[in-house]
């Protein structure tokens, strides 16, 4: 438990943990007011039901005379009113504080999210290979969800009621300190004695409930991202079922979770009502004066009344956090990954003589003892065309993520101009490259958008989207076959364009920042013939305008290149006697 409030506490950031101090000042306030409010019901209970007490007790007999009272009837409506004001005003106050915890809770919803999805994009391009997607959205958007509300809310809630219950019980201490351990002893009992018998029941379906709900966000995930596969091989109905079974499990524990929350209230309400006719009946044998028992009932009564709803909330707030705790762990690990590191250049990092790739190694971080790449050398001359071709698995598309600076070599070094790609300067040299992959991401947005991948709409430059798509062979399609122009949406993940056409919008893409290298990784291998050629002429076009690497396992599509490289034999230090010839 103290494991768990030390990590809810680190998660904060600093000047968060300054707020909550602050809460709990007010709480800690609010609780004295409330209290207060609760305290002035019994001299009004005691004044009404035996007028001669304002005699009697030096503390009333002074306010009726400091206040010039000439009537108990007067005095009566004076404390009456004195207790609405306060209880009134305990309520306002209590208004007020619970609307600041609201506020501070509801905005850490939004302050985690952000923050666990920054430190995601932080990440090296390694980090997403061995995690699924579905579940780092999960995290962003649910499990921060189910931390927030069902955890820090709760904590709030139950430090905020725990004050009260603790000024509530020195209250009725401070009156019958005997019947007052036996009462609240009694309610904690029942709570103790029902959090220690579910606490392990609670921390492991939690844990389920979790895992279930990872399933089914990645069932759904799968079956709407697949969408054509599923209905073509007819896999509905085994997605549906997948899903039903994660879906039901986390309706179950959540469900099961929340009658333990509730359950103790019924039990401790049973009780104090049966409590309350107890005392009644014990202080009538004490005293036979309904007006000496009167107002201790009242007090006992209203006391209760605000002590049963904040122990209930108390108890809720413990038990989620054992439901919870696998939310909390999960995302105090995932906010203490290591941050990127700030690189003190926007600019884009220039090209003028070469780019060697010298010795490099590289293997996987599951297969460490199976490089891709062993001692790998190549050099590309600036504004020259490589083709490197190789069998599938070959290492093609590993050699393309080194270039990209997405994968850090284990040894050896790529050098620009002789300066080593580090992580000082990789942001420099992708804001430099154009990237081309074999599957083109469209996200479901405009034509023009999609060019300016990334770009806020009201930033977007349009001649150089109209001058990226010539350069693709896509302006003259745009203007004359889509009625909206660029401004016509493409649908998720590009469905309502052909794949050449979203290939094209891939090229463009990579012009429009006007990079000093293009890499194209397979860029055309899923099209047929006259497709790929006609997109083989648009790259053609940029020959001796930018550097370009072109990665391919076809020979065929690699002719005009200025020097060609079969990766299988240069990974192992050796030329493969293709021709390397100058166009």
């Amino acid at each position: 438990m103290i494991d768990s409030l030390n990590k809810l506490w680190r998660i904060f950031l600093p000047s968060e943990r300054r707020k909550v101090l602050w809460m709990l000042l007010l709480v800690v306030v609010m609780a004295g007011v409330e209290t207060l409010g609760v305290l002035s019901i019994t001299p009004f209970l005691s004044v009404l039901g035996r007028p001669e007490v304002i005699e009697e007790n030096p503390v009333l007999s002074a306010a009726y005379d400091y206040l010039d009272f000439t009537s108990n009837q007067d005095f009566v409506v004076a404390l009456g009113l004195a207790s609405i004001i306060l209880v009134v005003g305990s309520s306002a106050f209590k208004i007020v504080t619970q609307h600041l915890i609201n506020r501070f809770v509801h905005l850490q919803r939004h302050i985690l999210s952000a923050r666990l999805l920054s430190k995601y994009l932080q990440q090296p391009y390694e980090f997403f290979l061995d995690r699924n997607p579905a579940v780092l959205s999960k995290n962003v958007l649910s499990e921060v969800d189910q931390l927030v509300f069902e955890l820090i809310k709760p904590l709030s809630q139950l430090v905020a009621q725990g004050a009260i219950v603790v000024c509530m019980g020195f209250l009725i201490l401070l009156y019958d300190p005997l019947m007052a351990v036996g009462i609240v002893g009694f309610v904690v009992l029942i709570y103790v004695v029902i959090y220690r018998v579910f606490r392990t029941w609670l921390e492991g379906i939690g844990k389920e409930r979790r895992e279930a709900n990872g399933k089914r966000y990645q069932a759904c995930s799968e079956v709407l991202g697949g969408i054509k596969d599923v209905k073509v091989t007819q896999s509905t109905s085994s997605y549906q079922r997948k899903f039903d079974i994660s879906s039901r499990l986390f309706s179950r524990h959540t469900a099961a979770n929340e009658t333990l929350n509730q359950s103790p209230l019924y039990l401790v309400e049973a009780a104090a009502y049966g409590g309350l006719i107890v005392i009644a009946l014990v202080l009538l044998i004490r005293s036979d004066d309904i007006a000496y028992v009167l107002p201790i009932l009242g007090l006992y009564g209203f006391s209760a009344y605000r002590m049963l709803p904040a122990a209930q909330i108390m108890f809720r707030g413990f038990a989620k956090l054992k439901f919870n705790m696998a939310s909390l762990d999960a995302i105090y690990e995932d906010l203490a990954l290591p941050s990127a590191i700030e690189t003190s250049s926007n600019s884009p990092m220039a090209l003028s003589k070469e780019i060697k790739i010298s010795d490099v190694r590289y293997a996987y971080p599951t297969a460490s003892d199976k490089p891709v790449l062993e001692n790998f050398n190549l050099t590309i001359p600036v504004n020259s065309c490589v083709g490197i071709v190789g069998k599938s698995g070959s290492g093609k598309s590993t050699l393309m993520d080194v270039l990209l600076g997405l994968l850090t070599p284990q040894s050896g070094e790529v050098l620009i101009d002789g300066t080593p790609l580090g992580p000082e300067n990789i942001q420099s040299w992708q804001r430099s490259v154009g990237y081309v992959p074999q599957h083109i991401y469209l996200a479901d947005a405009s034509i023009k958008e999609n060019i300016a991948f990334g770009v806020p709409l009201p930033d977007i430059n349009m001649p150089r989207v109209e001058r990226a798509a010539r350069a693709a062979q896509l302006h003259e399609f745009v203007l004359s076959e889509l009625e909206a122009g660029y401004d016509t949406m493409v649908g998720d993940r590009g469905v309502r364009l052909s794949g050449g056409q979203c290939q094209r919008v891939g090229i463009a893409r990579a012009l429009y920042r006007n990079p000093v290298i293009l890499l194209l990784d397979e860029a055309t291998s899923a099209l047929d013939g006259e497709t790929e050629d006609s997109l083989g002429a648009s790259v053609r076009e940029l020959y001796g305008m930018k550097t370009i690497v072109l990665i391919s396992h076809r020979e065929a599509s690699l002719v005009q290149c200025d020097e060609l490289v079969d990766i299988q034999y240069e990974r192992k230090g050796k030329r493969h006697p293709l021709i390397t010839h100058q166009r």
